[in-house]
C-alpha cells in the first residue's frame, strides 16, 4: 500500500509537525509512504532513508508516474496547513482532523488576502443565509472571536473527504452535516515516545538546570499564550494559592502572544516574583521542564477541538493535570485528571484545587500514576498507527471514489463565463427581429414592445450557454426563449407556465414571418407555489425567473426552493421582479398613493395582478434563503423616469441609489444546501 502523507515535519513549529515525525517511523513498519511538506527544509531531522521527504508541489508528477494508493492529510488550523487544504479538496483522501474547527485557516486564506468575498461564499457554503449575514457584519468590524469557534467551517473539507479520523468523541459531535458514508475513526493522541526516555531522569537535577527552586511546588502551563488557555484565570487563581503556600511558582513555558499578552497582567497583579515566561523552548527544555514540575494546568475554552500533544504528554509522565470541564477533555476518565467545571465559579474551583494537589503530595502522586498508566496504555503510538493503517487498507481495498455530485459541489469559484452582450442598436434588432416570431399575435408584439428594454436587460445577465446547456424559463410567453434560440447556444431551452386542468404539456410552435424559421418548445403546465418543477435534481444550469414572483399569492419560497433543486451546482438563477421601494413608488406613497408599480385589479384576469411586490433586501432574503447566494443585485428604471431632485431628498435615508430603480435584477448562484423554508420577512 503506497500511502501520500502531507503534513508539517519539524523544524516547522507546530505540535503536528512533531506528531507525524513520531508517527511515520510505524505507520513506515505496514505501508509504503511518501511525505510531502511545503518547505524543502522540512522533514531533514528525521532519520536518513527513514521516510521518503518530497515537496508537495511534485505530488501530480510523481503519483502519475507511480500512481498512490491513498493521500493522508493531517489538517491543522493554522497557516502552515492551507496547501494541504487545497490539495485535499483537489485529490479526496483519509483526513486527519487534528482540530474540527477550521474557521481560523479559512479567514486566513479569504479575509487574510484581502478576499472578503471568498469569505462570504465560504460561510454561505457551510451555514447559508445566516452565514452570509456573518461575513457580511464582520466586514463592518460587527464580529468576535468566539464565533469562531462556534462555526468550524469544516463542512467543505470533510465531505470531500474518503474517511475521516478524530482524536476525540468531541471533534466527531463537531463534523458538520457529514454525508452518509464516510466512515470516522477515534484514534486518541499517541504518547510521544521521547516521554517515555524521561522516565530515570531526576527532577531535581531538572530543576537546577533550569534555575528553577528546588523546594517550591511548581505549577504550569505549556504552549504559546493564547486566549482560550486561560492565562488571566490560572494566574488568579495562583494568585489565591500564593496566599497560603508563599514558595509556590507558576511557570507559563512558551512564547507570550502578541495581542493577549500575560506578562502585563504579571505585572499589573504583583506576581513578577513568582511567575516566568519562559519564551519559546526547545524540546529538550521542553522536556525538563515537564520533568520539573508538580501540577500542569490545561485548561481550554473555548475549543477549536484540539487533543493537545502536550497533555498527553504529561499524563503520559504521571504529572497531576488540571482541565476543563468541557469538550474533548471529557474523553479522559476522571480518574486521571482533575476537571474544573466552567462558570462563574471556575477560579475558586481552580484555586481550589491547586491547593489540594499542593497540600497533598500523595494525592499527586496517585493521580499522576493512574494517568501515566492509562495514557501508557491506551496512547501508545504503535497503537495509534495499526489503526491508521486499518483504516486506510479498508478505504483502499473497497476502492471507495469520491462522488462526482461531491466533486462538483466542494466548488466555489467558477471561471468566468462571458454573458450575451448588446448594443443599443444590436438589441433594437434582436427585439424586432423577435417580434417575426409573433407577427400573428399583436398581443404578443405588444409585449415586446412593452418589455423589451427589461428582456434585453435580462439578457445582459444571462450567460452565453454551449451546446451541453440547458435553460429553462418559467412562466414563459416564449418571447425570451425566441431571444435565446437566437442569440445564446444552449443545447436545451425548457419552458413553463400555468393554466387551469389538462393537459400536463402542450407542444407549442413559433413561425417567423420573414425567415420562414419555425420553433418548437414543449411547455410544461406547473403552479410553482404547489407543484414540483418537472425536472431531475441538479439538471438545469440556468433559471430565468422574470416578472412572475410578484403576482405569486401564498407561498414563493416552494418555486424557489424548487429551482435550487433543478439547479446545477453553481448554476444561476435570474430573477426580475418590480421594486416596491423604488424612488417612484416613495414619491407614490408620499402623495397618498399605492407605492405599487401595478397594484390595480385584473377584470379580464383576476389572477394577473401583483400579490405582493418586493424589496431588493427581500429579495436577496429570499433567494439567500433558497441557498442560492446573491452574486449581483441591482435595479433599473423600466417604467419610469426618477427626478433627481427626488433621488437627491432619497440618499438621507442610507439606502443606496442602485436600490430605488423601478425593477429589480438579481442573479443568485446555488452555493448551499443550508435553506430556510418560511424566512421571517416573507412569511409570519
Amino acid at each position: 500500500m503506497r500511502l501520500a502523507y502531507f503534513s508539517p515535519l519539524p523544524p516547522s513549529k507546530s505540535g503536528i509537525a512533531d506528531y507525524s515525525a513520531e508517527l511515520l517511523p510505524f505507520l513506515a513498519r505496514g505501508a509504503e509512504v511518501t511525505a510531502f511538506v511545503d518547505q524543502a527544509r522540512e522533514g531533514r531531522e528525521l532519520a536518513p532513508g527513514q521516510i521518503n521527504v518530497q515537496l508537495a508541489v511534485h505530488f501530480d508528477e510523481i503519483d502519475r508516474d507511480t500512481p498512490f494508493d491513498l493521500c493522508l492529510y493531517h489538517q491543522g488550523n493554522n497557516p502552515a496547513h492551507d496547501y494541504i487544504y487545497d490539495r485535499a479538496l483537489r485529490t479526496p483522501g483519509l483526513l486527519v482532523l487534528h482540530e474540527h474547527c477550521l474557521h481560523h485557516l479559512i479567514t486566513w486564506r479569504t479575509l487574510g488576502q484581502g478576499d472578503a468575498e471568498a469569505y462570504r461564499r465560504e460561510m454561505f457554503h457551510a451555514y447559508g443565509r445566516i452565514g452570509a449575514r456573518m461575513a457580511v457584519n464582520r466586514r463592518r468590524a460587527i464580529f468576535s472571536e468566539y464565533q469562531q469557534f462556534l462555526l468550524p467551517l469544516n463542512h467543505r473539507l470533510i465531505n470531500r473527504s474518503l474517511g475521516i479520523i478524530v482524536h476525540n468523541e468531541y471533534a466527531v459531535s463537531q463534523l458538520e452535516s457529514l454525508r452518509p458514508g464516510i466512515p470516522v475513526e477515534v484514534v486518541p493522541h499517541h504518547l510521544s515516545p521521547v516521554a517515555l526516555e524521561m522516565d530515570g531522569v531526576d527532577p531535581l537535577e531538572c530543576r537546577r538546570s533550569l534555575g528553577l527552586p528546588e523546594e517550591a511546588v511548581l505549577v504550569a502551563s505549556f504552549g504559546f499564550v493564547s486566549e482560550p488557555k486561560r492565562i488571566p484565570v490560572v494566574l488568579r487563581a495562583f494568585q489565591r494559592l500564593l496566599r497560603v503556600m508563599p514558595n509556590a511558582r507558576y511557570l507559563i513555558v512558551g512564547e507570550d502572544h502578541w495581542k493577549h499578552q500575560a506578562q502585563p497582567l504579571v505585572e499589573q497583579m504583583g506576581l513578577r516574583h513568582a511567575v516566568r515566561i519562559t519564551g519559546y523552548v526547545t524540546e529538550k527544555d521542553f522536556y525538563r521542564y515537564l520533568r520539573a514540575i508538580d501540577v500542569l494546568v490545561n485548561l481550554r475554552y473555548p475549543t477549536a477541538g484540539e487533543t493537545s500533544g502536550i497533555l498527553i504528554r504529561s499524563l503520559g509522565a504521571g504529572k497531576p493535570v488540571l482541565v476543563t470541564d468541557f469538550g474533548q477533555f471529557r474523553d479522559l476518565p476522571d480518574e486521571v485528571c482533575v476537571k474544573i467545571p466552567l462558570g462563574p465559579q471556575e477560579e475558586v474551583e481552580l484555586a481550589e484545587r491547586l491547593q489540594t494537589l499542593a497540600y497533598q503530595p500523595r494525592f499527586r502522586e496517585g493521580l499522576g500514576q493512574r494517568a501515566a498508566e492509562w495514557t501508557r496504555r491506551e496512547c501508545a503510538v504503535e497503537r495509534s498507527a495499526e489503526r491508521y493503517l486499518d483504516l486506510a487498507r479498508r478505504l483502499v481495498e473497497t476502492k471507495r471514489p469520491a462522488r462526482p455530485l461531491v466533486e462538483t459541489e466542494s466548488a466555489l469559484d467558477f471561471p468566468a463565463e462571458p454573458l450575451l452582450s448588446f448594443s443599443e442598436t444590436e438589441g433594437q434588432a434582436a427585439l424586432d427581429d423577435a417580434a417575426g416570431f409573433f407577427a400573428d399575435r399583436p398581443e404578443a408584439v405588444g409585449y415586446l414592445r412593452t418589455h423589451g428594454r427589461r428582456l434585453l436587460e435580462t439578457l445582459r445577465l444571462t450567460p452565453v450557454g454551449h451546446p451541453g446547456a440547458r435553460i429553462l424559463e418559467l412562466s414563459s410567453y416564449l418571447q425570451l426563449p425566441a431571444l435565446l434560440h437566437r442569440h445564446a447556444q444552449y443545447g436545451e431551452i425548457l419552458v413553463t407556465n400555468w393554466w387551469e386542468g389538462p393537459p400536463p404539456t402542450k407542444e407549442m410552435s413559433l413561425h417567423h414571418a420573414q425567415t420562414g424559421e419555425t420553433l418548437h418548445f414543449r411547455m410544461h403546465n406547473v403552479d410553482v407555489e404547489r407543484q414540483r418543477l418537472p425536472f431531475p435534481d441538479r439538471s438545469i444550469d440556468v433559471v430565468l425567473c422574470c416578472e412572475l414572483i410578484e403576482h405569486l399569492r401564498e407561498d414563493p419560497m416552494q418555486m424557489l426552493i424548487e429551482i435550487h433543486r433543478v439547479l446545477t451546482w453553481g448554476g444561476r438563477l435570474i430573477l426580475t421582479t418590480p421594486n416596491i421601494a423604488s424612488a417612484h413608488s416613495v414619491e407614490a406613497l408620499r402623495a397618498g398613493n399605492s407605492p405599487y408599480i401595478y397594484g390595480q385589479y385584473n377584470r379580464r384576469h383576476p389572477s394577473d395582478r401583483h400579490a405582493r411586490e418586493y424589496t431588493p433586501g427581500d429579495v436577496r432574503a429570499a433567494l439567500e434563503s433558497a441557498g442560492l447566494l446573491v452574486d449581483h443585485l441591482e435595479t433599473r428604471d423600466m417604467w419610469h423616469e426618477t427626478r433627481e431632485e427626488l433621488l437627491r431628498q432619497l440618499d438621507r435615508t442610507r439606502v443606496p441609489r442602485a436600490w430605488r430603480g423601478d425593477n429589480i435584477f438579481a442573479v443568485g448562484r446555488k452555493l448551499s444546501y443550508k435553506l430556510i423554508r418560511y424566512p421571517e420577512e416573507l412569511y409570519d
